[in-house]
């Protein structure tokens, strides 16, 4: 590489939501006791992504390179300014002197979801700054992650002490690791002045790279790269400057990094490749990439560069988005990480299933999915399973193949994404009394995907299969408890008292020990009341191997 460089440039110089229940016990409680009445306990609102703004596309870059998500620059805020701000959710908040502190920023309102502007009253500082980063931004459960979406989003008056940028960097930051990148949208809008924090402007400048909008994220990097001089803006500007064809200042400045100790072989190598681009030169292969930062991922798309197996180590749902999107990986290293993606909640449902059918597969797999899949990887056996469901117009058929990819996507922890992707094509099947072996994996699939109406005649179904099959009667048995606590209306009149039926009907399965004993904790939680003689079945039958 040093070779090449210098032959270019001649004599150019040779870095728990359990953990975030705990932050929210911990804070949101001194909020209740600082109010005057009775606390509004009932569920809070829903949050819907905000529009997007409307905004003219920039020009098309190299690798397919374009502008993804709009950010509005926030009006410029004078050294005396009194006005009512989007900041804080709607709330006014005044200086007489000086600019607006941009950690009371916020895009939701008590109205809209938040917690309000006195979320941290009577909160010391070092209990947010020490709780805060440590919200589990991978977690797969929607009401977690609708929990931790609302706190980050709501504007709120900080401790004193608190450095200023320093929380909504933070906040801005743990929304795009989310990869909730609508969200980090709508928080750097509403914050006045952002690019004069350092740690804000580089949460923008990551999102824009993990967007695919590196046209604006070259703007923000040529804008202020003479006010930040971090190793990390000087690779985002060689970068830039190599994508703009300005080949001799990237070779320059590639060797003054290496002069300063700068250990990152993979970004010099895709520099070179998007130097050689225009060459028409070869990409080059890289070996391993466990790690990625959004530069890197930004510069192997522009390159055209296949990202390695090992890229998929990361467990971002914001990197695992942005590599579902790129067209630079393989397909089965897309399809896993748009997989993981969705089920954290950082990619659309429809992108996953746009993604299985852009698979091709061989005439022989097509017209065997069943046998074929299980010689496939999970995310490709699912993609095979979605064509064939396409594909097929009976009934019986589409049925099989549905329960052959959520059997498959249970055992490797996929089911709730699999049921989600496969949704439209469930909703298809017929119910009819010649399926009603399939019933019980519907009403899973249907409960858990939240979509009650789609389980209620496959419900019906079983419960009359159940009056003359012993089988289905223990399938029933053993749905009821679940059905119960997604708040399905078929189970209103199931009580604890049935617990045992179902514990029959469950008790010789792989884990039943375990599933009890969850279940147990999950409805005294909800205070019901769990008969004793059945815990002390539970607790006394043996525990599942692991």
């Amino acid at each position: 590489m040093n070779a090449s460089r210098a032959k270019r440039s001649g004599t150019v110089l040779g870095t728990a939501l359990s953990t975030a229940l705990a932050a929210v016990l911990f804070v949101l409680p001194n909020v209740a006791l600082s109010q005057d009445g009775p606390v509004d306990l009932s569920p809070p609102l829903r949050l819907d992504p905000p529009a997007q703004p409307s905004v003219q596309p920039a020009r098309s870059l190299p690798g397919g390179a374009r502008p993804a998500m709009p950010l509005i620059e926030p009006a410029a805020v004078g050294e005396r300014d009194v006005r009512t701000n989007s900041i804080m959710g709607g709330v006014v908040q005044t200086e007489a002197v000086g600019v607006l502190n941009p950690d009371l920023a916020g895009a939701l309102s008590e109205a809209q979801g938040g917690f309000g502007n006195a979320m941290w009253r009577e909160t010391q500082l070092g209990v947010i700054e020490n709780l805060l980063p440590q919200i589990p931004v991978t977690t797969a459960s929607p009401a977690m992650r609708d929990l931790m979406r609302r706190l980050l989003l709501t504007g709120a008056v900080v401790p004193q002490g608190t450095k200023r940028g320093s929380l909504i960097s933070l906040r801005a930051g743990l929304l795009s690791a989310m990869g909730d990148f609508v969200g980090v949208n709508s928080l750097l809008s509403a914050v006045p002045g952002r690019t004069k924090y350092q740690d804000l402007l580089r949460v923008e400048v990551d999102t824009r790279f993990l967007t695919g909008d590196v046209a604006r994220a070259c703007q923000l990097a040529n804008a202020y790269i003479q006010e930040q001089q971090s190793t990390y803006w000087q690779k985002a500007f060689i970068f830039c400057q190599a994508l703009e064809g300005d080949t001799d200042s990237a070779m320059l400045g590639m060797s003054l990094l290496e002069e300063q100790g700068v250990d990152d072989p993979v970004f010099f190598q895709l520099v070179e490749a998007v130097v050689e681009l225009e060459a028409g030169a070869k990409p080059p292969v890289i070996d391993s990439l466990s790690d990625p930062t959004p530069l890197h991922l930004a510069l192997a798309r522009v390159a055209k560069v296949n990202l390695p197996n090992d890229v998929i180590s990361s467990n971002r749902p914001g990197v695992l988005r942005a590599i579902a999107i790129s067209p630079n990986a393989p397909p089965e290293l897309r399809l896993e990480a748009a997989e993981r993606a969705e089920f954290a909640g950082a990619l659309q449902v429809d992108t996953l299933r746009q993604l299985y059918a852009s698979i091709t597969f061989s005439d022989d797999q097509l017209k065997n999915p069943l046998s074929q899949s299980t010689m496939l990887s999970g995310p490709m056996s699912r993609a095979l399973l979605y064509r064939a469901t396409l594909m097929q117009t009976v009934p019986a058929a589409q049925a099989e193949a549905l329960m052959r990819a959520l059997e498959m996507a249970r055992r490797g922890g996929r089911y709730a994404s699999t049921a989600r992707a496969f949704l439209p094509q469930l909703g298809r099947v017929s119910v009819s009394p010649d399926l009603a072996w399939f019933a019980p994996e519907a009403i899973r699939a249907f409960l858990i995907s939240g979509r009650a109406q789609g389980a209620a005649p496959w419900f019906n179904l079983l419960k009359g299969s159940a009056l003359l099959d012993a089988k289905m009667a223990r399938e029933l048995d053993s749905l009821m408890p679940v059905a119960r606590l997604s708040g399905f209306e078929g189970a209103s009149e199931w009580t604890m008292d049935q617990l045992s039926d179902w514990w029959a009907s469950v008790k010789d399965t792989d884990g039943a020990r375990d599933k009890a004993v969850a279940l147990a904790a999950t409805f005294e939680a909800l205070g019901e009341y769990v008969p004793d003689k059945i815990g002390l079945i539970w607790w006394r039958a043996p525990r599942t191997p692991r």
